[in-house]
């Protein structure tokens, strides 16, 4: 019996060990895939990479959970519990899905404004991480134009196409970012204000489930930060928007 115990504890730590080994080596793995993303040019594959990065991290804390349930099944059960809910939660798309807005009052006509923010060439001028963005549909901009803007992340270049949902002249322009796993949207929105005009930066997004599954703890934050950052680039419009005067009214 003292024999057959001792042969049960080395099977089990080569379990362990192994368990061990593979989830290290899922992890080197996703980082590497990782990083590949980020030095390619098309932000698609950049978005499959990450994806198959997340599937690759997703695998190594399954393996961590086994390897719990092997050496100390009542943590790993526990443990198991806890991501099965946790995983069910993101299930639902509206819990994956926010709204960012961001509102600010310019002393310019909506007119003076739009000609600007709805100008996709000026966006680098005033929008973060924004180097290029073209036009790749003939003729001037309307409902069902793809844009192809060029956005900078980690240092590295990327391409990525948007679609134009939605634009009523000088008053709105509702733009989605062309993704297989999540849903980005840019909404652009120009109003009349006793002091000229009261503009409306917002856009929605929604994670993929494997993404929620991964970095759910971090939508607070990320709705700060986007919000933070859709602040500052109303901020560097309003530097380039020219107050225009304002029709005197009788």
């Amino acid at each position: 019996m003292s024999r057959d115990f001792r042969l049960a504890r080395v099977i089990l730590l080569l379990i362990q060990s192994a368990l061990f080994l593979a989830v290290v080596g899922l992890l080197i793995g996703a980082l590497i895939v990782d990083r590949s993303g980020v030095h390619g040019r098309d932000y698609l594959v950049f978005e499959r990479r990450a994806v198959r990065s997340q599937q690759l991290t997703l695998a190594a804390f399954v393996l961590v959970i086994v390897e719990f349930l092997v050496g100390t099944p009542l943590l790993g059960a526990v443990m198991a519990i806890l991501a099965i809910l946790w995983t069910l939660w993101w299930l639902p798309a509206e819990h994956r899905r926010f709204d960012v807005a961001v509102q600010s009052v310019f002393n310019a006509r909506p007119e003076a404004v739009a000609a600007i923010m709805f100008d996709i060439s000026e966006q680098p001028r005033w929008m973060d991480s924004i180097v290029r963005t073209v036009l790749e549909t003939p003729g001037l901009l309307r409902k069902g134009s793809v844009i192809r803007q060029t956005l900078r992340v980690s240092g590295q270049d990327l391409i990525a196409k948007l679609v134009v949902v939605e634009l009523v002249p000088y008053e709105r322009l509702l733009l989605q970012v062309v993704v297989r796993h999540a849903e980005l949207f840019d909404l652009f929105e120009v109003q009349p204000h006793p002091e000229g005009s009261i503009v409306t930066y917002s856009g929605r997004h929604q994670l993929s489930r494997l993404n929620a599954i991964l970095t759910g703890w971090r939508l607070p934050a990320l709705r700060r930060s986007f919000a933070a950052r859709r602040t500052a680039n109303l901020d560097r419009l309003r530097t380039i928007v020219h107050p225009a005067p304002l029709a005197r009214r009788a």
